[in-house]
């Protein structure tokens, strides 16, 4: 095979996306002072290329002009080219995002590409160029021309200026700290903004494209059960039927693509993120737990195998993402013709599945079918004359047999680095899964991914962000640090050793000094040089809000180890915070679920005194499982669990009375006299949570 005609410095590195890049004849440098010292040198502006392995349109503007010779000529003359992964960098992308929003006046996506100084401030943004005049945008070749002679005429220090004014104006509008508490009627301002920009038809947030409503179900499911609230359930199950039923969802294998064009969830844009199945997996978790509906459970538990089965290295790592694209297009993958399922179902079972998931000779995109469901289960069976069991069972079968067809397509690219905030995403929704199922793979899945990151991202006692093909790189971010937190407490409360709580609370100390700003919130990143200035984000994105997040962990250790100062510190996110969930609160919904915890009167501490024989541990995990806690901890103290007395010395006195077990039930605490009989253990715990709500 012939080596290719071109590599550039992106060949030296590990991350999928710039390893895409690594033989354009584009000169590509990855981040880094080497390619700022050269701009500097040459005078030359930066033309910043952000994106990722698994994105579609990133895949398009390589093919159409970084894989063009002329094109590429004209940027290696004009510029110092910079190549960067934003799932590596996200710090990179977020203060660059922020930029372009601004200077484009739109929002933004991917590519994302930015000239900037060479002190690395930005005077022009775009998204994706074609590489000629087309469809009302400007061509690369264009644009290319029109930088230069910006560059090197008398206009030039007017954009310098412009940068350095832009800069400045954003160092100003970060907000690190605040005075007030939000407050009860935060909450509820925020609830009735939530109504009013839900769609109420198709469900998630009006508009298009829509995207998953994975923790915003969340919020919506647990005010729902604190409050009683029939909206907030509405909303949250309108979306998470609406998302199953769609083409979001793989039908066949399971598991949620990025996002979709329309307003009905039917066509997706095909990638999936390991972000979204996770929050989603939970999120149906939590709606199974909340109602007992026995779809949400499949859902959840059809996304966790999707994962362990294709989304897993050999040590138990998770990797980040799936392409969109096989064999050069787009959901190929995944759609199907109408032939094609009748060349693999026959007679009725073909008639009957292409009635249920809307598969036509024509299809409904680029000829193709996307598997949906738009008819209720029960009205086939009612029309075919079936029972409804027997309509499953036949839907069953004849979906094992197309998915093992579709295993024999070309698979979509898999970006299997491993990120640690993704992978903390991912033990949390495992291990919860684990308890409320009784499903012990999905346990040992969570344990393992949690060593996977203890042995080769955790190093010198601090956090690494990504490992690939054995190189553990970049420091931690907030959200690798509370990501993980949050998965590690999850592990400890569901029965787990106190050394993911020792971990945990090792983590938390980290942040505390070397990410949080002074009374106020976190820094997302490390101080860097080669940044223009260090920020805090709140806004969720894609991902919740690593201070979101956080402010959740902080008021978790406050109720695990009674430790007021995790709550001083969770307060001070909310002061930071409080602007954002007044002013666009489905943009900080993560903060609101925070809120709802410290809020919420039902917040307890369950302390289980085991005795020697671990009397009532399997009935009370079974109960605390399919009861819905959502504000809950839970420790399972036993006797010989040394290091839990250390971490938590005011557990010192939680013992088993008269050698039974004892459960203590403490709220900010405040623990009250403990139970030791079956029947009254049982009823004040049945009184605390909601064993369905309908």
């Amino acid at each position: 095979m012939a080596p290719p005609p071109h590599s550039n410095r992106l060949i030296h590195e590990k991350s999928p996306y710039l390893l895409q890049h690594a033989h354009n004849p584009v000169d590509w440098y990855p981040w880094g002072q080497e390619a700022f010292d050269e701009a500097k040198r040459l005078d030359k502006p930066i033309f910043l290329s952000i994106g990722y392995a698994t994105c579609h349109w990133c895949h398009v503007m390589e093919k159409e002009s970084f894989e063009n010779p002329e094109i590429a000529k004209l940027m290696n003359d004009a510029f110092v080219n910079i190549k960067v992964d934003r799932e590596e960098l996200p710090e990179v992308d977020s203060i660059y995002m922020e930029f372009a929003q601004a200077l484009m006046a739109s929002a933004g996506g991917w590519p994302l590409n930015l000239i900037l100084t060479y002190d690395l401030k930005p005077f022009f943004a775009v998204t994706y160029l074609p590489p000629i005049n087309q469809r009302g945008l400007i061509g690369m070749t264009h644009f290319i021309q029109h930088i230069c002679q910006l560059w090197k005429s008398d206009e030039r220090k007017a954009l310098i200026d412009q940068a350095d004014k832009v800069v400045e104006l954003f160092e100003k509008m970060t907000l690190f700290s605040g005075m007030d508490m939000p407050d009860e009627g935060t909450l509820q301002i925020a609830m009735e903004l939530m109504y009013e920009f839900t769609d109420p038809v198709y469900g998630g947030l009006k508009g298009e494209p829509k995207f998953p409503m994975g923790y915003q179900s969340i919020f919506l499911l647990e005010y729902a059960s604190i409050k009683a609230d029939s909206r907030a359930l509405f909303c949250s199950q309108l979306a998470l039927d609406m998302m199953q039923r769609g083409g979001l969802y793989d039908q066949l294998g399971g598991g949620f693509s990025r996002y979709v064009v329309d307003e009905k969830w039917i066509v997706p844009h095909f990638e999936k993120m390991l972000y979204d199945n996770a929050i989603l997996a939970r999120a149906y978790l939590d709606a199974w737990k909340l109602t007992k509906n026995p779809c949400y459970r499949k859902v959840c538990e059809e996304t966790l195998q999707y994962v362990l089965r294709d989304m897993t290295n050999g040590e138990g790592g998770f990797y980040s993402a799936e392409d969109a694209d096989s064999d050069g297009a787009e959901g190929l993958y995944y759609t199907w013709t109408f032939a094609e399922i009748h060349e693999v179902l026959s007679g009725t079972q073909a008639e009957i599945f292409c009635q249920a998931y809307n598969v036509t000779p024509t299809g409904n995109f680029e000829g193709r079918n996307i598997l949906h469901m738009t008819t209720a289960l029960e009205e086939i069976a009612d029309t075919q004359g079936m029972e409804l069991q027997q309509l499953e069972d036949m839907l069953k079968e004849a979906k094992e047999k197309l998915l093992k067809q579709r295993s024999s397509r070309s698979r979509p690219f898999v970006d299997d680095k491993i990120l640690t905030s993704w992978n903390g995403l991912m033990i949390d929704a495992l291990i919860r899964a684990a308890s409320s199922f009784e499903i012990d793979i999905y346990r040992q899945a969570a344990y393992k991914a949690a060593e996977f990151i203890k042995i080769h991202l955790w190093k010198e006692g601090r956090l690494l962000r990504r490992w690939r093909d054995n190189e553990a790189r970049f420091p931690g971010k907030l959200d690798d640090y509370a990501f993980l937190i949050r998965g590690l407490l999850s592990l400890f409360g569901q029965g787990g050793s106190s050394y993911w709580l020792q971990w945990a609370i090792e983590l938390t100390d980290i942040l505390e000094k070397e990410f949080k700003v002074l009374d106020g919130a976190y820094y997302y990143h490390l101080n860097d040089p080669t940044l223009l200035f260090r920020k805090c984000e709140f806004y969720d994105g894609a991902e919740p809000s690593g201070n979101a997040v956080h402010a959740e962990n902080l008021l978790r250790l406050f109720q695990i180890t009674f430790n007021e100062k995790y709550l001083k510190q969770a307060e001070d996110i909310f002061k930071a915070a409080k602007i954002y969930m007044e002013t666009y609160p489905p943009g900080a919904c993560y903060h609101l679920i925070a809120l709802n915890r410290y809020l919420n009167p039902k917040a307890l501490t369950i302390v289980i005194a085991l005795d020697e024989e671990r009397n009532l541990e399997k009935e009370l995990k079974e109960l605390l499982a399919s009861t819905f806690h959502p504000h809950a901890e839970i420790i399972w103290k036993a006797g010989d669990d040394t290091l839990l007395s250390q971490l938590i010395p005011s557990l010192v006195d939680k013992k088993p009375i008269d050698g039974q077990t004892a459960v203590y039930i403490c709220r900010k605490g405040q623990c009250e006299a403990p139970l030791i009989h079956k029947e009254e253990v049982f009823n004040a715990l049945r009184v605390l949570g909601t064993d369905s709500l309908t």
